[in-house]
């Protein structure tokens, strides 16, 4: 190692983080969101989603997708690589407790106390939320990207507001502002907001119809509409969403979109 590169660990601030990402996918944004949430800093490295990944980047990932994550504890540390947002949200939140998710404390052959089982109850509160929303929503976003306008997508979003009223809709009862009463976003909201998000703000009139975003915030989901607006206007959520510049985006990509994800 040079006397130049060797100055430059000594002066690095570990643990050192570095993410490969992409503000406009939404995986990344969930990790995003965490790493903000926690206050920790991190180097960003942008990839161009429209070109073929260069060679040290499939090296990383082979699957060539990002989220690509990495953690160095410290300058005689071993770099660890991840990739797959909800995993790495799920190494962030293991290692750097906090309020987005209840730590479940037991003391060892004890009987669990009522503060360790109504954490352990939220936690799994927000496990089965996520699961729900992300197979039962979340699949019929790309089924909407690949069908075409008017009726065909009419009818998915009639699916999509029919599912959010029956299985998204009773889950936040008591959200009061965040999920389960949390005065601060949890892993909950990290998770699904920036597809809830993607949801609304493509709902123009030429990526999805415009009455998805009036009737997710609509009368009909008095729980959802409040929490996802909420969600939306969240600093830890828009400080890497920028709408006016990547749904233009979106809409020059739209016929490349459609294909790959056209219904058969």
């Amino acid at each position: 190692m040079s006397d130049t590169s060797t100055t430059a660990v000594a002066k690095a601030k570990f643990p050192m983080i570095k993410m490969y990402t992409n503000h406009g996918c939404g995986w990344c944004h969930r990790v995003h969101i965490t790493l903000k949430e926690l206050g920790l800093p991190y180097e960003e490295v942008l990839i161009d989603l429209d070109n073929p990944r260069p060679e040290w980047f499939l090296k990383l990932n082979p699957r060539g997708l990002v989220p690509i994550f990495q953690y160095t504890l410290s300058a005689s540390s071993p770099t660890i690589t991840l990739t797959e947002s909800a995993a790495i949200v799920s190494f962030l939140t293991d290692l750097y407790p906090s309020h987005l998710l209840p730590s479940v404390i037991t003391s060892g052959s004890s009987p669990p106390s009522s503060d360790a089982i109504s954490a352990a109850h939220l936690k799994y509160r927000m496990t089965f939320f996520t699961d729900t929303y992300f197979t039962k929503i979340n699949p019929l976003m790309f089924k909407l990207v690949g069908s075409d306008q008017g009726a065909p997508q009419a009818k998915i979003v009639d699916e999509i507001i029919t599912l959010l009223e029956k299985e998204i809709e009773p889950l936040l009862v008591d959200a009061a502002p965040f999920f389960g009463g949390s005065q601060k976003i949890t892993i909950v909201e990290a998770m699904t907001t920036p597809f809830t998000l993607r949801l609304h703000d493509f709902s123009n009139d030429q990526i999805f119809p415009a009455s998805l975003a009036e009737r997710m915030t609509g009368p009909t989901l008095p729980n959802f509409s409040r929490w996802v607006n909420l969600c939306m206007e969240h600093p830890s959520v828009t400080y890497v969403w920028d709408k006016e510049y990547f749904v233009p985006r979106i809409i020059e990509r739209l016929p490349l979109a459609k294909k790959k994800y056209a219904v058969k």
